[in-house]
């Protein structure tokens, strides 16, 4: 049986998955904003991996529309909206699922889940979880999106899964399995503390990080959250190139040891930013709450004081407020006041 799967959310993650399905012969309904949905039935969809073959694909070859019902005749459905949108996103599906039909959330944060099994009781919802960036640029008609950092595809160690990783395997796309999702995701919202940084800073992601001030920063947010996770008695997972425990003690390092040291960090495509940039950029909210708030949250929870973390969250809320894109701010304003930055 031909798997059929739909992205709830498309864009440049949603979008670039769905387009290398859909390069392999894989049924792909595509449910997104309307601007990427324009965007697409004018020039198509593109998406480079990192081995810079194209995957292109034309309107007619994929489902596409805005309209959750799109997602009827789905055996997978791929949440892809951001996590401040699942509970709406959830309940907008809910009427047009099949009964057997699974939801498989790639999503940044830890609290996904959890929404989507609230509003969707019936069904099989699983965790996921994608290491890499994706970046929409403007070099051909359409949507061209570009793997900007390397990484794979992580999905819950569950048989209904299996098939998933099987397709996206298929179309090129690194994926393992994983038996302790948390702790998975615990590792990348570990490394995620970067997106308010990079936000907040207006730089490109390869500029933020090329610059120590900010890597301090991020180092120090990062410190903050490791010794909530070691209260909490949480263990972030390691695979891969995936090592959230080295990166406090290598980010703070003189220029010349970081780039030595940590050289696949900055090797990035070099107009990526982060997806909370972008957010402020276009004038939404962000998904703070999920990532720098969920360590203020257990924080809390276990007793231990955030400073550096609640306060780039004050800082994003701002920004917010502002709708004015990102403050441009230096290093040196990211530190809370009281701090002996």
């Amino acid at each position: 049986m031909t798997l059929k799967i739909a992205v709830m959310g498309a864009g440049c993650v949603g979008g670039w998955v769905g387009a290398r399905l859909a390069g392999q012969g894989i049924p792909v309904t595509l449910i997104g904003r309307t601007r990427f949905v324009e965007a697409v039935r004018s020039g198509g969809l593109h998406a480079t991996p990192l081995t810079g073959d194209c995957t292109s694909v034309n309107a007619p070859r994929i489902e596409l529309g805005t309209h959750p019902s799109l997602a009827a005749s789905a055996d997978i459905v791929l949440m892809c909206v951001k996590s401040r949108d699942t509970e709406g996103a959830a309940v907008a599906l809910a009427p047009h699922l099949r009964r057997d039909a699974v939801v498989v959330s790639l999503q940044n944060g830890l609290a996904s889940v959890e929404r989507l099994r609230k509003q969707l009781p019936a069904h099989t919802v699983l965790a996921g979880m994608i290491r890499f960036n994706i970046v929409w640029t403007d070099t051909c008609p359409g949507v061209h999106l570009v793997q900007a950092t390397n990484g794979e595809i992580v999905i819950d160690a569950h048989p209904l899964g299996a098939s998933l990783v099987d397709a996206f395997r298929a179309a090129g796309i690194p994926s393992i399995q994983h038996s302790e999702m948390v702790r998975v995701q615990w590792a990348k919202l570990l490394l995620n503390l970067n997106n308010a940084i990079n936000a907040l800073s207006g730089r490109t992601l390869r500029d933020e990080l090329s610059d120590r001030g900010y890597r301090r920063v991020l180092a120090a947010a990062m410190n903050e959250a490791w010794t909530v996770l070691r209260e909490a008695k949480i263990q972030p997972a390691a695979f891969g190139r995936m090592r959230p425990a080295l990166a406090p003690w290598i980010l703070p390092l003189p220029d010349f040891w970081f780039r030595l040291l940590a050289a696949p960090m900055i090797q990035i495509h070099p107009s990526a930013r982060s997806s909370m940039a972008h957010d402020l950029a276009l004038g939404r909210r962000t998904e703070i709450a999920d990532i720098n708030g969920a360590v203020v949250a257990l924080g809390k929870r276990v007793g231990v004081p955030t400073p550096i973390n609640t306060h780039l969250m004050g800082l994003i809320r701002a920004a917010e407020e502002q709708g004015q894109g990102s403050p441009a701010l230096p290093s040196t304003a990211l530190w809370p006041p009281s701090h002996p930055s």
